[in-house]
Order: structure tokens, then sequence, then C-alpha cells
């Protein structure tokens, strides 16, 4: 009975997802997703394996493999002056190397499926953990460690905290008053983050090493944002709408152009 369950549910989440509910049943649904957490689970990872294989990459078609297929499907045993089989292909008609190749190439695929979902799943993770600090912080009494407006106090409290501490822009005149820092931890290292206010929104900005990476996506309510230089990766977390995320995003990168390196 739980199976059957189960299963109904897969088919009412793929069928909401590719919008072939009718308008009832659609209604019902979200009002299931907004009251189940395991049903909103399972649905976030369905979106999280669509996304993911969404984003593979492309292969073209080798230059003429398309016509050494067509001739491998067109020969049969009567041409050799047997009698043709007909509406059958038995595995002995193909080739060697086109028996190989197949095999080589469903193996080619499945692991960049694989490694894809993968990397998707750390992304996401990364990100889910930059928005749990950004909640502790406004859960906190205040979100911040060290609590000030001058960038000339803040950045060198992170400097006698980290290996590398992010620069720290003042953005007042874009509209994020700097407001202060805190050490947050993703996986197990600690990393900056430069707290921001805008009205009465408060924007995180957590700083990791360069090569890390996190998706940009809505978590728990709050949009996330996601950039790179040549330093760092930077996560930003807020209730913000996305276009004043990407404005802040717009507005730190040039104010904050990395160092030339010697």
């Amino acid at each position: 009975m739980i199976a059957s369950i189960k299963d109904n549910d897969e088919l009412q989440m793929n069928a909401y997802y590719d919008g072939e509910l009718d308008p009832a049943s659609a209604i019902e649904f979200e009002r299931r997703l907004a009251g189940e957490e395991s049903l909103k689970a399972r649905y976030d990872r369905l979106l999280s394996l669509r996304r993911a294989v969404r984003s593979l990459p492309q292969f073209e078609m080798p230059p003429g493999l398309q016509a050494r297929i067509n001739s491998t499907l067109d020969e049969r045993p009567g041409q050799a002056g047997r009698p043709a089989q007909t509406g059958r292909l038995t595995r002995r008609s193909w080739p060697l190397q086109a028996l190989a190749a197949a095999a080589v190439f469903g193996a080619v695929i499945s692991s960049s499926v694989m490694l894809t979902i993968e990397r998707y799943g750390q992304r996401e993770d990364v990100a889910r953990q930059v928005v749990a600090g950004h909640i502790r912080g406004q859960l906190a009494t205040q979100p911040f460690d060290v609590a000030s407006s001058d960038r000339h106090t803040v950045k060198p409290w992170f400097t006698s905290r980290l290996p590398e501490s992010p620069q720290v822009p003042d953005l007042a005149a874009q509209g994020f008053m700097l407001a202060g820092g805190r050490v947050d931890v993703v996986g197990r290292d600690p990393v900056a983050t430069i707290v921001y206010k805008h009205a009465a929104h408060t924007v995180s900005l957590t700083t990791l090493p360069h090569g890390q990476s996190a998706s940009g996506q809505t978590i728990a309510g709050y949009n996330v944002r996601s950039w790179s230089d040549a330093q760092f990766t930077y996560i930003a977390v807020s209730d913000l709408p996305s276009a004043d995320l990407a404005t802040f995003e717009r507005a730190f990168s040039a104010a904050s152009p990395v160092p030339e390196t010697k």
C-alpha cells in the first residue's frame, strides 16, 4: 500500500513539473507540497536531477557515424547468399567494432550523467550551508561578530582570523550599508562572511576559496546568488528579490577589483 502511494506521488510530481495536471489537481498538489516536508524534499530532488540532466554537454555525432549505423542496420545474412531474416537483426550481424563503440559511448554518457549530478549535488550542498549560516545570523542577537560600518575595521578583523580575507568595499553610495562581518564554517573550513544592510533587509556575502562553486537558487525562502573572480567565489544570500541581489553583485564587483599578481 505504501509503495503504491509513493508510486502515485512520483507520477503526480512528474505530471506537475511537466504542467500536465488539471488546475484542481495542481492546486491540491501545491497544497501538499506546502504541508508535507517529505514530499517537498522528494520534489526538490526531482528538480535537481532534471536540472543536472539538462546541464549535460551536448555531444555532436562524429562525421559518417550515422551512415555507418544505417549501413549496419541494413545488412542481412541473406546478402551473403543465405535466406534473409526479415524483421530481425541478430547480434552477430553487428560488427565487433560497432558493439565496442556502443559500449564505450554508453559508459561515457553514464559517467557524464553521474559526474554532473554529483557536482550539482555538491554545489547545492554548499549553497545550503551558506544559507544555514545566514539563518543562524538572523536568529542571533546580531548577524555579525564584528559590528562596524568602517571597512578599515572589518577587513583587519578578518585578516587576523583567516588565512585569506576578502576586500570589504564600502557600498553605501549604492544603497548597501556595511554592517560588519562574521566567520562562518562551510564544510570544515572557516570562511569570511561580510554583512550588508539594504533598508530592512540583510545581505550575507560569504567568500569561499577560488575554485569552489555553489548553485544560485532559492533555498528556504532566501535567494542565493554566486559569482567568482580570480581570488574567491562569492555567495550572496538575502530575502531581497533576485534583481536586487544582481544589483548588489554588480556594485560589489565594481568596487572590489582583483589585485594584479606579479
